[in-house]
């Protein structure tokens, strides 16, 4: 039986990404993040073994957070291409600004050991609702089967990291990307992978 039965995970979780993500996996202590809860360290390692397993549970929580907003921004949209319109400004909405929770929570995996597995967890689980779409698309003849679907969404995810850095660099107000832009990325992408565009699978 817990001897800390009015502290729930999700508490400890909600102040561990707060404190991570202002601070740094380095910086924030579990004596800080105990402190933010209102118990003591022990109330931590009790659900925690460590700071590393803490932050590794914090950053599958926020991709797992993440990939639910973008699969329920695509829901009950019938066209596969303005279904990925949605899912992309889902994912534009949650990364703007440089300071966003998921660039500083990621810049950090660096600092654990298991880095490795944590990214790919990380970028597998965010993608999803766009692969999964992609795969439909696939599946019903509307896009090439190659490049794969997983090969297609990180070629998307991608343009629009590179994209949103162009408008920094340029000095654009606002938000990074426009839900426009976000449709004339995916547009543009799509016009390439039609299999009405004519060129050889």
């Amino acid at each position: 039986m817990s001897p800390h039965p009015r502290v729930g995970r999700d508490h400890i979780l909600d102040a561990a990404e707060e404190l991570f993500t202002e601070q740094g996996y380095k910086s924030a202590s579990i004596r800080e993040i105990a402190r933010e809860c209102g118990v003591t360290n022990a109330a931590i390692y009790y659900h925690f073994p460590n700071k590393e397993s803490l932050f590794g549970e914090v950053i599958q929580r926020h991709a797992a957070h993440l990939r639910d907003q973008m699969t329920l921004a695509g829901e009950n949209i019938a066209s596969m291409q303005e279904r990925v319109v949605a899912i992309l400004t889902a994912y534009v909405d949650a990364i703007a600004g440089q300071h966003a929770p998921i660039f500083m929570l990621r810049s950090n995996v660096k600092h654990i050991k298991m880095h490795g597995p944590h990214r790919g967890q990380f970028m597998q689980a965010v993608s999803q609702p766009l692969v999964e779409t992609l795969k439909l698309a696939q599946q019903s003849g509307e896009i090439k089967k190659q490049p794969s679907a997983e090969e297609v969404a990180a070629m998307m995810l991608g343009m629009l990291h590179g994209l949103a850095q162009q408008h920094r660099a340029t000095g654009v107000e606002g938000k990074a990307l426009s839900h426009r832009d976000t449709q004339i990325a995916v547009d543009l992408f799509w016009d390439g992978i039609s299999v009405q565009s004519g060129v050889n699978e």
